[in-house]
């Protein structure tokens, strides 16, 4: 997964501030900053001296003061920490999640033995599903259910990855992200394809205070996230991934509810109760998506050749704006400065 630079500075930050964050911990923060700044000190060749690393930070507090401590590191640690987080040096410090639906996974669901790992790893199945044909059973689904089913799972994987599987522990907050990526799981909307939907979920992040944590290469890991869960583990199993997918889905939006509710009573909420109608409307809607699923999901599998060819296009599009980078680049010579690479990423 492509994962833009903030999400390891946004992880440097959060465990420099994490009360329950132990002192090796702390350490290791620490020695990393080090490590930035001596590497920085080795690529230094104006010989502008700086006061070292101890002495910018003398006085501050791990826990209350770590946007303060960013903010000590000169110009050239805080660039050389970006550039170590694009080229893997910090990938250590940071455990990146590992998604059920991937390959690695695939092959210990199919492991009928390992009960205990499934258990743990796997999302657990909404039980007792209603059948769809006692929703309605005067009556028959829209075609287009299965776009918002799409829209439903751009918007799940967007926020298991957001939270590098750390969804669950911030439920009310991952409940509204999933909200705002998707209309399809609170809004009467209908969509006529998947690029439509997919492209309505990416122009949400762009516009959402969350979107500068992505990158054209996470949108583009996103679709093949969707395409992974939509085949499921097997042909026997074709629809297996996809309810674990949305009864997680579920699930996280009940578990938010009933937060919520807890925090109206106590006042937390000011008497706001848009939230808790939000996320009312979107449990109905997620609870028809499993039973629509049980019926007629194999309808889903008939999208993934129009995702398979957006995932391409989008690949195309990302190794075009690549290629002027990589232009405007070999233009400037060299490392760039901060104003040069700022024009860069605005013309591409």
């Amino acid at each position: 997964m492509e994962c833009s630079e903030s999400f390891y500075k946004d992880c440097f930050i959060d465990g420099l501030k994490d009360r329950s964050c132990g002192p090796e911990e702390k350490t290791k923060i620490m020695e990393m900053l080090s490590r930035v700044e001596k590497e920085t000190e080795e690529l230094d060749v104006d010989g502008d001296e700086e006061p070292d690393l101890g002495e910018r930070l003398e006085g501050l507090d791990l826990d209350g003061d770590a946007g303060a401590i960013w903010k000590r590191l000169t110009e050239k640690e805080r660039n050389e920490f970006d550039q170590m987080t694009k080229d893997g040096r910090l990938g250590h410090l940071v455990e990146v999640w590992t998604p059920w639906w991937t390959p690695q996974a695939k092959q210990l669901i199919q492991d009928e033995d390992d009960h205990t790992v499934q258990s743990q790893k796997f999302p657990k199945v909404k039980v007792d599903i209603v059948d769809l044909a006692v929703l309605l059973p005067k009556s028959k689904p829209s075609s287009g259910v299965k776009y918002n089913v799409v829209g439903a799972l751009y918007a799940y994987c967007f926020v298991c990855r957001l939270h590098n599987g750390g969804h669950w522990d911030t439920p009310v907050e991952s409940a509204q992200e999933l909200l705002i990526v998707s209309d399809a799981t609170n809004k009467e909307i209908v969509y006529n394809s998947p690029g439509e939907v997919i492209q309505s979920c990416i122009q949400r992040v762009t516009k959402s205070t969350f979107g500068r944590e992505t990158s054209t290469g996470f949108n583009i890991s996103l679709l093949e996230d969707i395409i992974s869960i939509i085949r499921g583990p097997s042909q026997e199993r074709p629809l297996e991934y996809l309810t674990m997918a949305l009864s997680e889905f579920l699930h996280i939006i009940r578990k938010a509810k009933k937060r919520v509710s807890k925090g109206l009573k106590m006042g937390k909420y000011k008497g706001d109760n848009s939230m808790k109608k939000d996320l009312f409307a979107c449990e109905k809607k997620v609870d028809f998506y499993l039973s629509w699923l049980q019926r007629l999901g194999m309808a889903l599998h008939t999208l993934v050749p129009e995702l398979v060819l957006e995932h391409s296009a989008a690949e195309s599009d990302l190794d075009d704006v690549e290629k002027k980078r990589l232009e405007l680049e070999g233009f400037w010579g060299g490392k760039q400065k901060p104003q040069q690479r700022k024009m860069i990423e605005e013309i591409t």
